[in-house]
């Protein structure tokens, strides 16, 4: 879905109809713009710099008022339960799904953690422009629907193993999500996981791709796995208030749009 190439010194991206590629760069320009702000939320110095190197001139990179204000919920809450976690096990692994250019590495690393980043290839390509590789950061191209892509991972502790998946499950159909949750839940007990998902009233809306997938409470999320269960959640409508439009908080009356975005803290049970 993508063409590659140099322009001087910017980097070029084509636009085209993949959802991966038309949703690529629309969370980087949120913390991107946000780290223009006098107090911003998120402080993502790194994201600034990567916008600045691509021609955005033919490419859609402002989600609006709600696509902004949940990319900057889900990555304030999941920024800060990782620190959390990060002082109680230092050497955390983190395996971000759907990676993308997500920046959290630059802003999170403490020099002994592990993390594994992954999607397509043609992403990961780009990722390779802007991050590098090295003992503790990895770059895994493949799909997340697939499991040969866990075979790069080696044998890792799944109670020292924390998953990402921001903007990523509601592009699935439920089949595929129960598909992936499966996957991982085979494959990492006892790890712990950070998503986001929609109310079901957005399901085939979308900011430049339709969703698929959406759920009415957190605790729904349960039903797809009998291993997965629920820690914590959070809703977007109840975060960031005060930078909400009139508009957006009168939508926080109604549970539907109130919960149009939630941020949830998974847990793979070792047993059931």
């Amino acid at each position: 879905p993508y063409s590659l190439w140099k322009k001087d010194t910017e980097t070029t991206i084509t636009n085209s109809q993949s959802p991966v590629s038309k949703t690529l760069l629309i969370p980087l320009a949120a913390r991107a713009g946000e780290a223009k702000r006098e107090q911003p939320v998120v402080r993502d110095k790194k994201a600034a710099d990567i916008l600045s190197q691509i021609d955005v001139s033919d490419i859609t990179i402002d989600g609006g008022e709600m696509a902004t204000l949940g990319i900057l919920a889900r990555t304030m809450v999941i920024d800060d339960e990782i620190g959390k976690l990060l002082v109680e096990t230092p050497d955390l692994i983190i395996l971000n799904l759907g990676a993308g250019l997500d920046t959290r590495i630059s802003r999170i690393d403490n020099g002994l953690l592990h993390s594994y980043d992954l999607d397509l290839l043609e992403v990961i390509e780009w990722r390779r422009k802007f991050f590098a590789e090295n003992e503790r950061i990895h770059f895994i191209a493949g799909s997340v629907l697939k499991s040969d892509w866990m075979q790069a991972l080696g044998t890792l502790d799944g109670g020292k193993t924390v998953i990402i998946a921001e903007g990523l499950l509601m592009y699935f159909p439920e089949r595929e999500v129960r598909q992936i949750f499966a996957m991982l839940a085979d494959r990492f007990p006892g790890a712990q996981m950070f998503c986001d998902v929609v109310h079901s009233y957005f399901v085939g809306k979308g900011i430049s791709s339709s969703f698929q997938w959406g759920i009415d409470q957190a605790n729904d999320v349960e039903r797809l796995d009998p291993r997965l269960r629920l820690v914590q959640a959070w809703s977007t409508g109840n975060l960031l208030k005060k930078r909400q439009s009139p508009f957006f908080r009168m939508m926080n009356v109604l549970p539907g749009t109130r919960n149009r975005s939630q941020i949830l803290h998974l847990r793979f049970e070792s047993e059931v």
